[in-house]
Parts: C-alpha cells; structure tokens; sequence
C-alpha cells in the first residue's frame, strides 16, 4: 500500500513539473529565479498552456504564466528589459532575462589573504538584482588581515548601505570588470567602514577637547 501512494505521489509530482508550463519564480524569494532560472523546474498553467512572461519589478525578476498576468500588464508586456511574453516552446521563460543582464565577480573575505583578495580567475555571475546601467564594484574597509574585501554587483552593494557615496569603492562597467587585485591602487579604502568611522570620531573628539581646554 505505501508503494503505491509513494507512486501515485510521484506520478502527480511529475505532472505538476512536466514539460508543459512555465517557469513560476520571483527572486525575492529564490534568488534562481534572477541568476540560473536553468535549474528551475517548470510548473504547469491553470489555463494548461505554455504561454509564458518574464519581467522585472523593482529590480527583482518574476517568471510565470501569461494568464496570471493582469490585462494592462500583459498589453504592455513587450519590452525586453521590463516584460517579455514567449509561447515558442515550454518552459520558454527560462532564459536570463534581460539578456543583456550584467554579470560581475561576487564573493567576499578578508582584506589580505583571502581567495576573494587574491584570486581574480573566477567566472562572473549574474547579479541578482537587475537596474539599467548597473555597474561591479570592488569594496576594500582596510587592507589588513581584519579588513573586509567585497566584490559584487553595486546594486546589491546600494540595497546594503554601500558603495552609496563617491570614493568608497572602485566602480566599473562591463561584464567581470571588477577583477583588480587587493592591493592595487585603483581601489580605495572605504571610507563607510567601521575603521574610518572609529578614526573619525577620535579625531571629533579630540578636536573637541582642545576646544574646550583653550
């Protein structure tokens, strides 16, 4: 008996992941959805079609069935870096989308020895989050062994606070630019970073302190 509700179970699983349907995601929740929608499994459509969207909202990519989507989005869904509509095949909305999406070296470590510091002969990844005109960015808080060293996508950099001013990360465009190593000049110290505020206060207070002894 349990044989065959294990069978039954993997019968209607296999139905609902068949080749028909679409890609069904938002990479708020899985960040796939944005960076390898290839490993995502498709889910059939309640209308039992293969009519399929990608689109980009808030910087966050949505797949999913064409049916699901309200009529004024689907009229307007004909943009290839906003909405795009696809019904050529099943599971057509798996590709990167947009396909001029930037991709970048992501990782992170400490400021000296860490494979991230060091090692430039990576591939580059999608970005998760998707802007036009996006660029890589490398961040260095202090090039000793306790300093962090950050490379990634200045988006996902922005969402956390960084890289948000001028001067406190080497920026570039292209795909896998931000290969610099640790040590080379191009990169400054940023100066958002727990070091450079400890630094600032002591001198605000020590500027404060020979004030008030004049």
């Amino acid at each position: 008996m349990k044989f065959y509700l294990l069978l039954i179970a993997a019968v209607s699983f296999l139905a609902y992941i068949s080749c028909d349907g679409c890609i069904q995601c938002h990479s708020k929740d899985n960040e796939r959805c944005a960076t390898n929608p290839l490993s995502l499994l498709n889910r059939n459509c309640s209308d039992g079609s293969s009519n399929c969207y990608s689109r980009v909202q808030d910087g966050y990519t949505i797949r999913g069935c064409a049916v699901d989507l309200d009529n004024a989005t689907r009229s307007t869904c004909n943009n290839e870096l906003l909405c795009q509509l696809c019904t050529y095949s099943e599971g057509c909305n798996r590709n990167t989308f947009p396909l001029s999406r930037l991709q970048c070296l992501q990782c992170s470590g400490n400021s000296t020895s860490s494979r991230c510091a060091t090692d430039t002969y990576v591939s580059a990844q999608i970005c998760p989050l998707y802007k036009f005109g996006d660029k890589c960015y490398i961040r260095n808080s202090n090039r000793t062994v306790d300093g962090s060293f950050q490379r990634g996508c200045l988006t996902s950099a922005n969402a956390q606070k960084q890289c948000v001013k001028d001067g406190n990360c080497y920026t570039c465009e292209g795909r896998g630019c931000n290969f610099l190593l640790a040590n080379d000049t191009h990169i400054p110290l940023a100066r958002d970073s727990g070091v450079q505020l400890v630094m600032s206060m002591s001198l605000l207070i020590g500027a404060l302190l020979a004030a008030w002894r004049l």
